[in-house]
């Protein structure tokens, strides 16, 4: 046999395990690359006086050199504390926190496409702080659009309060465009209605006063969903309720309307408009003079609201602010929310009664700490069930292509319905199988007594805390008379049996 291949893979050989052993400390690193070096060189011969040198023999022995990198690390650090941190922090109450905060960094990190956005921040507008919104009241009867425009329009002249006003419409509407059919809301607004919320369109131009109703600009949502985007999208038309409109202008991906999630904005026009009773909704934006509180403007333009007698008998209108709005909105959302987790803690009574059954007892800070963590652990994961739903909607939402829909508020609420109950449910099992002293999950299980004798011997399982806290006892028959769940307290005689952490890691 040559004995150039042989020198060659021991060259080979050698090599990788000197990089090997920079990993290795320095004190041991002559000791630990002579100790590999000497055994490479023994299998080398070995294969080449048998004749079993070949390529496969090589690239086995290639093999268990690159394993050095493995056996240098155990020399670095410790394996006993590695591996015992491997097995034991997932377990401790700190691991449990920090995965559900990293689940929860990692969906807010993709800025989740809040369906109720509009909750938490103020649409960007120009000052959201001095706008007024101006709308029917729920005891209202239905007023034409019309008539609250011509009302609408003399406000600013007859008060010095607002600068200039806007009056819009909006109703459920269907357009079908390139991309199919889309169920969304509309509005008929005034030419001013950008220039007082600050905007501009992003592509073509507003609304002048000579455009009719057949000229429309589409929110972001819509040119993407239904023109893809596409820039030369200007002069082309869509059907909007089974009439042809043509498209002027599409808005920033940024603005959303104050008071509805409108898709697609059209003019007054100067023709009459047919009646659409209880399905088309007016109301009006105001802008608050400089200098002027946005809540006097509001008293003050309810007084001039209740003077003025031009609109029908019975009508009343209700003046609201943004701020108004968001915490009319949060306070609906948060209604839901507790009705919701009060149904969810009335259907898992039975797992909060064994709960609250093997609760700790002494002493007070061990009560605490158990608490807390149960406390923090269920906020981190209905926050992250909650920010999940919203971004699973809204990825159905863009996957069959459409700008909004109207049973996304609805399907995000039910999603976070059923995540909340699934969360729940693993987070009381999760904390009834946790130390009621260090909070840890209890790891040691004994099995008591024989499955044969359940009438005669009480049998079950016990779950030991492995720093010797104490026991979980948990009876083999659930709903029986002569056994029950309990959380019993261990004398300090079994530290001695059990050891403490510090000689177990030490130990060999």
């Amino acid at each position: 046999m040559n004995v150039h291949p042989v020198n060659k893979l021991l060259w080979w050989c050698n090599l990788i395990l000197r990089l090997a052993s920079w990993i290795v400390p320095r004190q041991k690193r002559l000791e630990w690359r002579q100790e590999w070096e000497g055994e490479v060189w023994h299998w080398c011969q070995f294969l080449r006086e048998s004749g079993r040198l070949s390529v496969r023999t090589e690239q086995e022995l290639l093999s268990h050199c690159w394993g050095a990198f493995v056996d240098a690390v155990w020399h670095r650090f410790n394996r006993v504390v590695v591996l015992t941190f491997v097995n034991e922090f997932p377990r401790t109450p700190q691991f449990c926190v920090l995965a559900c905060l990293a689940l929860l960094a990692a969906l807010l990190a993709g800025r989740p496409v809040a369906i109720f956005s509009g909750i938490f921040a103020p649409p960007p507008c120009i000052d959201p702080g001095h706008l007024l919104t101006v709308s029917l009241s729920e005891k209202s009867p239905w007023l034409q659009p019309e008539l609250l425009l011509e009302t609408a329009v003399r406000w600013p002249k007859e008060t010095q309060l607002f600068t200039s006003e806007a009056t819009y419409a909006w109703r459920p509407s269907l357009v079908r465009g390139p991309e199919g059919g889309e169920s969304i809301q509309s509005a008929r607004v005034t030419s001013g209605v950008f220039e007082l919320l600050g905007v501009r369109p992003s592509l073509g131009r507003d609304f002048q006063e000579v455009d009719s109703e057949n000229c429309v600009i589409l929110s972001d949502a819509l040119w993407k969903s239904q023109f893809r985007g596409d820039s030369h999208v200007l002069s082309r038309s869509l059907l909007l309720n089974g009439r042809i409109v043509n498209i002027i202008g599409v808005l920033p991906a940024q603005f959303r309307f104050p008071v509805r999630n409108i898709a697609v904005f059209s003019s007054f026009g100067t023709f009459p408009h047919p009646l659409l009773p209880m399905f088309e909704w007016p109301g009006v934006l105001l802008r608050v003079a400089a200098g002027v509180d946005a809540e006097t403007a509001k008293r003050q333009l309810q007084l001039l609201i209740s003077w003025q007698g031009n609109l029908p008998a019975g009508t009343q209108l209700a003046v609201s602010s943004l701020k108004d709005l968001q915490d009319q909105a949060l306070k609906t959302y948060g209604i839901v929310v507790v009705l919701a987790l009060l149904a969810l803690l009335a259907l898992q009574w039975r797992s909060f009664a064994r709960l609250l059954n093997t609760r700790p007892h002494a002493p007070v800070r061990d009560c605490w700490r158990w608490y807390l963590f149960f406390a923090m652990k269920n906020a981190l994961m209905l926050l992250t069930v909650f920010f999940a739903s919203l971004e699973i909607v809204q990825a159905v939402v863009t996957r069959i292509n459409v700008s909004t829909h109207p049973f996304a508020g609805a399907a995000a609420t039910w999603l976070f319905l059923f995540g909340a109950t699934v969360a729940l449910r693993w987070s009381i099992l999760d904390q009834f199988g946790r130390c009621r002293t260090c909070v840890r999950r209890l790891a040691v299980r004994v099995n008591l007594g024989s499955p044969a004798h359940v009438l005669l011997e009480l049998t079950g399982v016990e779950l030991v805390c492995d720093e010797g806290h104490g026991t979980l006892h948990i009876p083999l028959m659930e709903s029986g008379c002569v056994d029950s769940e309990r959380w019993t307290y261990l004398h300090d005689s079994w530290h001695v049996l059990l050891g403490s952490k510090e000689s177990r890691i030490s130990a060999p």
